[in-house]
């Protein structure tokens, strides 16, 4: 073919419709002897490879649905999670059915491409699905059941939301969710299946835009960033304000309540007091103890305020000699609150050890805090929180104007 009287304008017009493009085409421009023309073929010679290679990648993942619809089954679903590890957020789950000969190039397991490449995937995939379902499971749902009881039963919500029942279930990883379909569990299914990878970055992107949706109600943890996972920010944040209603309380990074040693440390060995054996003595195992109980209790008092729909603005804040234990407010009042934990039946109920001296205290404190945190609008108040544990869960009251000081 002579190409000579082309421009080389023309060539890569040309090139750009593949279907006028064989081989007898680019053996010309590759021996045209303008260098500019040569690199264009070289360059379309690479982009066929490619092409070629990927198609042989997505075949290859496209293996064990073959298999099944050799034998007859023909709605096969594919199911994948995001947000196991995370701190906070729910765990969600997706279910897709592909059409048979659905080829969608770039689909991969969600934890290899970028978050741009993702995003065109969903669009791409939403567009082409039989039938695709999304479930989840809230952080209380984890908290409750467990991660991996939530996870099943984000699955089995995601498998029912197809609306048309699977031939087959196949599930990334060594288990599978107790749907009422056939299910297998594929390991490294997200790299091994076309489905289960199409459900991957469904998942992926419903999370990652939840998160971000929680990122504007809680903007001082930075979930937009890093999706609710430990990052160093976010433990920091936690460290500052405490969890808030989305956050697992049943993680270890969601705890605060200090390890048994250095709370022991902190408690029994500062300044050398230490026994005869080199342990803390008893009295500052009583007061580690103590100082346990209590993170414990304001965790859970913080957890439960914020499922409620209180925003929780500071912990522990100190000011004017004294401390609150928590600074929360809503759309009609600021609220300080004293937590006030029991572990025994003794001592009677928890919120009558707030003191009158105590109650001053607190009243100083807030008096400083709105005087460097203005908050028009919202009435100042002073409440109570017991939590009283039984049994290793938490019995929690809280007291709206609990006291009534002068600020």
């Amino acid at each position: 073919m002579d190409v000579s009287g082309l421009t080389i304008s023309q060539v890569r017009d040309l090139l750009r419709c593949p279907d006028g493009v064989n081989t007898v085409l680019l053996d010309s421009l590759d021996a045209d002897p303008r260098a500019g023309v040569r690199r264009l073929a070289l360059r379309e010679r690479r982009r066929r490879k490619s092409v070629v290679a990927e198609r042989a990648r997505l075949e290859k993942m496209r293996v064990l649905e073959k298999r099944l619809h050799a034998r007859g089954l023909h709605r096969i679903a594919g199911v994948d999670e995001a947000g196991r590890g995370p701190l906070a957020g729910p765990v969600v789950a997706a279910a897709v059915i592909l059409p048979r000969e659905a080829l969608i190039p770039g689909l991969n397991d969600s934890k290899v491409l970028t978050p741009d490449r993702r995003s065109r995937l969903y669009e791409r995939i939403t567009e082409t699905a039989v039938a695709l379902g999304i479930g989840e499971a809230s952080a209380a749902e984890i908290d409750r059941i467990n991660i991996l009881q939530a996870t099943y039963l984000a699955m089995r919500r995601a498998i029912k939301g197809l609306g048309v029942p699977p031939d087959r279930v196949l599930v990334d990883g060594p288990g599978v969710p107790g749907s009422p379909f056939p299910e297998s569990a594929v390991i490294d299914g997200d790299a091994a299946s076309l489905s289960i990878s199409a459900a991957s970055i469904l998942a992926k992107v419903t999370r990652d835009r939840k998160m971000a949706v929680f990122h504007s109600e809680f903007p001082e943890y930075g979930f937009a960033n890093h999706k609710g996972y430990g990052s160093a920010d976010h433990r920091r944040a936690l460290r500052v304000h405490g969890p808030c209603r989305i956050h697992r309380l049943s993680f270890r990074g969601v705890r605060s309540d200090s390890d048994s040693e250095s709370a022991l440390e902190s408690a029994g060995t500062a300044g050398g007091a230490t026994g005869k054996d080199g342990r803390p003595p008893r009295a500052a195992i009583a007061q580690s103890q103590l100082f346990r109980t209590g993170t414990r209790g304001e965790n859970a008092a913080a957890a439960t305020l914020a499922r409620t729909g209180y925003r929780i603005l500071r912990r522990n804040y100190r000011a004017a000699g004294g401390e609150v234990d928590l600074i929360v407010s809503n759309d009609h009042a600021i609220a300080f609150v004293e937590v006030k934990t029991r572990a025994s039946e003794g001592f009677g109920p928890p919120e009558i050890r707030v003191t009158p001296e105590k109650q001053r205290q607190i009243a100083r404190v807030a008096r400083a805090y709105l005087q460097r945190h203005p908050s028009p609008g919202l009435a100042p108040r002073f409440d109570v929180v017991a939590v009283h544990y039984r049994g290793g869960s938490p019995r929690i009251r809280h007291l709206e104007s609990a006291f009534r000081p002068e600020i």
